[in-house]
């Protein structure tokens, strides 16, 4: 794959201009959804392993995003729409990541390097 600097550019600056157009949604949910979506986006950037996987986050968090401006929308409590387990929830949306994480990763070399060091395959 070759790369040049000014698609790279280019593609950093549209990036940055989706992360803002996404900021401006967060910031015009109602202050509980704001609260509870900041947590879950700080928490779900953690577990990015690469730039791929950042943007496989992005669209989740995007995702996650719209599903709180349906509700608020609504008029549904937060809790009620992620429940009082928002690490729970964090989990469920990050098991569909599984090896787009760097957890997932890990756990895939362990696995990996298990069945090497017994003789057991690949």
């Amino acid at each position: 794959m070759e790369y040049n600097i000014f698609s790279i550019l280019k593609r950093w600056k549209q990036e940055k201009a989706e992360y803002k157009a996404y900021k401006k949604r967060i910031d015009a949910l109602p202050k509980d959804y704001q609260i509870v979506m900041n947590e879950i986006e700080n928490f779900l950037w953690n577990s990015a392993s690469n730039h791929d996987s950042a943007m496989i986050m992005f669209k989740m968090l995007q995702d996650v995003l719209e599903f709180f401006e349906s509700n608020a929308q609504e008029g549904m409590d937060v809790l009620d729409v992620v429940g009082q387990d928002v690490g729970g929830f964090c989990d469920d949306l990050l098991h569909e990541l599984q090896g787009q994480t760097w957890i997932g990763k890990r756990k895939e070399q362990l696995s990996e390097n298990i069945r090497k060091k017994l003789g057991k395959g690949k």
